[in-house]
């Protein structure tokens, strides 16, 4: 561990070293070009809550997904952070309104999707808070200009826009003994911008099996890797600038035993144009963009007792890649009227390569399994402000979809006898959507809001073709199933009780048709002759199936109130009730509530800064209890938690911080296997560092 943090300050007073360097270097500021156009005037009328970059560089040596579940309603599949879940886990929904672990919310970064091709689940530590400038969480809203999986909303990063000549970093550690680390520089070079970024990180992390459970298999999770990623932006003109940004990243984590392991490899780079000329100007933007990855794993199968492991998969080669493009055009047509209309495309290809059927010493069966997709389309928004106090808005959006090249096919490793060689028939189709909305300021101190749409997401190709198990769960694909479709209606109101007091409150309602769920088909052990798998003791057997109907109602309630020029407070609340009802399959689902998804989520934060340089934060979060499975047969506890962040300037250039998350060290329910095995969130962790911009 010594080599490694030596490493890491090296860098730093390498950093710093060549920092002082190029401040000898007397060249001129030039000003950029932005890499995004501004929000649409639209965006007011959606469920939006921006973080900005203050907010991120107050992580500490946390992860993105860890300060976006400030935001109720934001969640992985499980509870728990992704310093600590197997990547597969990290997809992201909105508001509940996710029966199984494909991430239902696009996430952009300047522009282009970083949700992964073959599963959509997102690689949050390619997302280093302290390099964005800000984060715009849209929940809800429908496909709009963004279109497939903008189904429960959509994530939009901003990096830094720095210029001139500089650098800026962070370095600290855990009481789990890890590390993290991060370094910017930037500066100009004739009339382009450069920017590198470079993030690494390593170290254990906790237990996932609850104490009184454990056994001598189960291990701290074990993370490390670090990402690299370049830009060059150059001014073709005063209003237009185009941007070349790549990067590449490898992350090998350790699932808490020591033979589940798992490697994520991503290699992508985008060109981007963006025209800005002012607000009574045509503006545009276009984006560019490829990315390929790799995703091996090998899974584990603890035996009772977990005094023994054996490997239950092995997903030796899992490439996956994508191409696509998106395009905006800004047309002011008068002073009240805004039209904006766009196109994009994404063509993803991904397959699985495995190993089966574990017979010690070896596995007997090879799998190969994967396919291809391509989704399209166009919108059209306009967006009307007849008078200051009333902004009316509305879009068409129109989407082609293909799946190609379905494939599973299974053989003996042995001998090379084929089982099965299954080709799937090609499909296609198309969707229509819209969003409507409209905003009224009533009085300077009451604005009343209120939007319908509709959206759709494409089932991912791990979805349709890859079957997998995680301990004695086996969850089996599906190349059948339809997309999903959502409605939406919200509406809400902001209430500024005085100058320093102000309150929101959100009413939403949500129809899903055809969600993609996890679907339990067998429990008890044995041969099940339709899908040919054993089920194990303990364990089950699922399918993902396209379930009729969920419907979802909720509210959001956020409050603000600067009590004292040094104190801030902060509360939301988020109540939501998504419920199947309709499943003519398998009826007995109708009633229940969807997995993971708690009916109650609560924050509630005080800042206080008694100087110019100091910051104190003490922040609470509360959930109630929810489900593991879709038969609602597995609940898990609910929980209270307590963190503490703290900072203090030394100099013009340097900031300690120090963190402590779930202070009292609640133990948090993350899962519930069908033995009774209880994996677990997050537990007592301090954190501390130093952030520095020269």
């Amino acid at each position: 561990m010594i080599g490694r943090w030596g490493v890491l300050f090296a860098g730093f007073a390498g950093g710093l070293w060549s920092a002082g360097a190029l401040a000898e270097e007397e060249i001129p500021e030039i000003q950029v070009t932005t890499q995004r156009l501004a929000p649409a005037a639209s965006e007011p009328i959606f469920s939006t809550t921006v973080v900005d970059q203050s907010t991120l560089g107050q992580a500490g040596i946390g992860r993105l997904d860890d300060v976006l579940r400030d935001i109720p309603g934001f969640s992985l599949f499980r509870r728990q952070s992704s310093q600590a879940s197997h990547p597969t886990t990290q997809g992201v929904t909105l508001r509940g309104l996710g029966p199984s672990g494909a991430g239902r919310t696009l996430l952009l970064l300047d522009g282009v999707p970083q949700n992964d091709p073959f599963g959509g689940w997102i690689d949050w530590s390619r997302l280093p808070p302290g390099e964005l400038g800000s984060v715009a969480v849209t929940r809800g809203g429908g496909a709009g200009p963004w279109g497939n999986a903008a189904l429960a909303g959509t994530i939009r990063l901003q990096s830094q826009a720095d210029t001139g000549t500089g650098m800026n970093g962070e370095i600290g550690g855990n009481t789990f003994g890890a590390g993290d680390g991060r370094l910017n520089i930037h500066g100009d070079v004739g009339r382009s911008h450069i920017t590198l970024d470079a993030a690494g990180h390593f170290g254990d992390g906790p237990y996932l099996i609850r104490a009184d459970q454990r056994g001598p298999v189960d291990q701290r999770t074990n993370d490390r890797g670090g990402v690299i990623r370049g830009g060059i932006s150059v001014p073709i003109d005063d209003a237009t600038s185009a941007t070349v940004t790549g990067s590449t990243s490898s992350d090998t984590f350790v699932n808490g035993i020591a033979i589940a392991r798992s490697v994520s490899q991503v290699t992508d780079g985008a060109l981007s144009v963006v025209h800005d000329d002012g607000k009574d100007r045509i503006g545009w933007e276009t984006h560019i963009y490829g990315r390929t990855g790799n995703l091996p794993a090998v899974f584990a199968s603890v035996a009772t007792g977990r005094a023994t492991v054996t490997p239950s998969l092995n997903q030796f080669h899992v490439p996956s890649s994508a191409v696509g493009g998106n395009g905006l055009i800004r047309i002011p047509v008068t002073s009240t009227l805004v039209v904006d209309s766009g196109a994009d495309i994404r063509s993803v290809d991904g397959s699985t390569n495995e190993q089966f059927q574990y017979v010690a010493p070896a596995f007997t069966r090879v799998r190969v399994a994967g396919g291809s997709e391509l989704v399209t389309g166009a919108f059209s928004e306009a967006t009307w402000t007849p008078r200051p106090a009333v902004t009316l808005t509305a879009s068409a959006r129109f989407d082609y979809w293909q799946l190609t090249d379905g494939i599973r096919r299974e053989s003996v490793i042995a001998t090379g006898a084929v089982l099965r060689d299954d080709h799937y028939p090609n499909r296609d189709g198309t969707k229509g959507n819209f969003r409507v909305g409209g905003k009224y300021d009533i009085s300077d101190d009451l604005t009343v809001r209120a939007a319908a749409y509709s959206g759709f997401r494409v089932p991912t190709l791990n979805e349709l073709y890859r079957p997998f198990r995680v301990g004695n769960v086996i969850t089996e694909a599906n190349p059948t199933l339809k997309p999903e479709n959502l409605d939406g209606l919200e509406t809400s109101a902001t209430w500024h009780a005085a100058s320093n007091l102000s309150t929101t409150a959100t009413f939403f309602l949500a129809r899903i048709d055809n969600a993609v769920g996890n679907v339990t088909i067998q429990t008890t052990p044995g041969l099940n002759v339709a899908f040919g798998d054993v089920v194990p003791a303990g364990g089950s057997l699922q399918q993902r199936q396209n379930i009729d109907r969920v419907r979802s109602q909720g509210a959001e309630l956020e409050v603000t109130w600067a009590v004292t020029s040094a104190l801030d407070l902060t509360a939301r609340y988020l109540y939501t009730d998504p419920k199947i009802t309709k499943d003519a399959a398998v009826p007995s689902l109708v009633g229940l509530q969807l997995p993971e998804v708690a009916n109650h989520q609560a924050m509630l934060e005080a800042s206080w800064k008694p100087r110019d340089g100091t910051v104190f934060k003490v922040s609470g979060h509360a959930s109630s209890g929810q489900f593991d499975d879709d038969q609602n047969t597995r609940h898990l506890k609910g929980y209270v938690t307590a963190d503490l962040y703290a900072e203090q300037t030394l100099n013009t250039q340097a900031v300690f911080f120090i963190s402590g998350d779930n202070l009292f060290d609640r133990t948090i329910e993350a899962g519930k296997a069908p033995d009774g095995t209880v994996t677990i969130g997050m537990p007592r962790l301090f954190s501390t560092g130093i952030r520095w911009r020269l």
